[in-house]
């Protein structure tokens, strides 16, 4: 079996090598726009590869932690430590380690590539790929993804990241996709502060052992960022499956460099 897993793991990152090169031989072959990147607030739960409109050498280091507020027994503490890097402008990688409670679950691998922005500096768009790999069960998730933003004026933005998740191995679920169709709304409050409401059918950071079904998760949630660089992301809010509703209290801990 662990001979297995391992093949499976290298098949895995043949797959993300490809499509990386891929995708840089892209990049590198477009001109890359130069004015002021639309600056769209990412959601708590759900979260970028870097912002839409990276500048090449953008790094950031997160943790984001998803405590139970019922049910906290059978659930756990379901958080992950993850490294952005924006490799090119406009091009960044991702590498996460999703965890239960002080158990490793998985290898999460992402890349996003912003497509471009609009003259008006109001709508930018991109996609995002991401692959993980579990650890205790033969199961493989690859998440294709469109993301658009827009921002209204100095106070409203909105972003979306819609797609599929595709499900492989023995042990993945009778049905193997999932429709993602993801969208937040934030309001700027001032410099440091923003305010918003993330709306999720389903969530691929915490995706488990599940018959992926859809669910609804409700985030509403508050980020504060120094002038450091140092971020907090907050929010409470519940999540309705198979009849039943999960509360979390979900807190996100950010360092850009």
């Amino acid at each position: 079996m662990s001979h297995f897993k391992m093949s499976k793991h290298n098949v895995i990152a043949k797959i993300l090598v490809v499509f990386f090169l891929a995708a840089t031989h892209l990049v590198i072959g477009q001109d890359q726009p130069t004015h002021e990147t639309v600056h769209i607030p990412e959601p708590l739960m759900f979260d970028l590869v870097r912002g839409l409109g990276a500048k090449q050498g953008e790094l950031e280091i997160n943790a984001l932690a998803d405590f139970p507020l019922n049910n906290a027994s059978s659930r756990g503490v379901e958080w992950a430590p993850e490294i952005e890097y924006a490799i090119f402008n406009n091009f960044a990688v991702e590498l996460e380690f999703p965890m239960n409670n002080f158990e490793l679950e998985a290898y999460k691998m992402a890349i996003q590539w912003t497509i471009g922005s609009s003259k008006n500096n109001k709508f930018i768009h991109g996609i995002q790929v991401m692959g993980e790999a579990y650890i205790h069960e033969d199961i493989l998730e690859l998440n294709f993804l469109y993301v658009p933003a827009y921002r209204f004026n100095d106070i409203w933005s909105t972003i979306g990241l819609f797609g599929v998740m595709l499900e492989s191995g023995a042990d993945s679920a009778k049905k193997k996709h999932t429709i993602i169709l993801n969208a937040s709304v934030f309001a700027d409050l001032n410099k440091h502060t923003v305010v918003g409401l993330e709306i999720n059918n389903s969530d691929p950071t915490f995706q488990s052992i599940d018959n992926n079904e859809m669910e609804l998760l409700l985030l509403p949630q508050g980020h504060y960022e120094f002038d450091s660089g140092l971020a907090f992301q907050f929010g409470l809010g519940p999540k309705f499956y198979e009849n039943q509703v999960d509360a979390s209290a979900v807190l996100r801990v950010i360092k850009s460099f």
